[in-house]
């Protein structure tokens, strides 16, 4: 704990918000608002999705010990320019035992496949990212015949169907909105696409 001090929580407004994870909204100095998070609702989605992740990786004939290894050898790339969103993001993949490594925007992202740093299993990428949004990457990985097939998903605010169309035409292998997002959706999409 870096700090204590008293503020005043809101109540959370519903737009974008998780009303399990998020408690409220408060003011820092200077205006400065900030996401209040629910410690409780933290724990539960996490113990939550501990479980789903279990049931999901019960392979057929096979043992939990050889899915929980198959899992913690995948790495996922989380691509969004939000620290929110990387942050939850991270921590529900993580709780589900992947490997998590965070990119600020696209270039960034294609910066580091490109250096070949480390092997990445599966790409989960915001749309709206300055620099190289989340379509600009998707094009970049599907013209490069290194990460062609790299499975990618794209996770956004934009939910028009124009959008999910452009995002799909595109090589996106899954397309989920951020307005509806269901981390267990996410979780089965991913499971599937790995």
């Amino acid at each position: 704990m870096l700090d204590r001090a008293a503020r005043l929580v809101l109540p959370m407004p519903a737009f974008g918000a998780d009303p399990d994870l998020v408690a409220g909204t408060a003011l820092l100095p200077g205006d400065r608002p900030v996401l209040v998070l629910d410690p409780e609702g933290l724990v539960a989605r996490a113990e939550g999705v501990r479980m789903a992740a279990a049931d999901a990786a019960e392979p057929p004939g096979g043992t939990m010990a050889d899915a929980r290894r198959s899992m913690v050898r995948a790495t996922i790339l989380v691509v969004d320019d939000s620290i929110t969103t990387r942050t939850l993001e991270k921590g529900i993949l993580e709780a589900a035992g992947y490997r998590v490594v965070v990119c600020v925007d696209g270039q960034d992202a294609l910066d580091r496949l490109r250096a070949e740093i480390e092997p990445v299993d599966l790409v989960l990428a915001d749309v709206e990212m300055p620099r190289l949004d989340g379509f600009g990457l998707l094009e970049a990985l599907r013209a490069d015949a290194r990460f062609r097939r790299l499975p990618t998903v794209l996770m956004t605010s934009r939910g028009a169907a124009e959008d999910v169309a452009r995002g799909l035409e595109l090589g996106a292998d899954a397309y989920l909105t951020k307005q509806t997002f269901d981390q267990r959706a996410l979780l089965e999409t991913i499971g599937r696409l790995l």
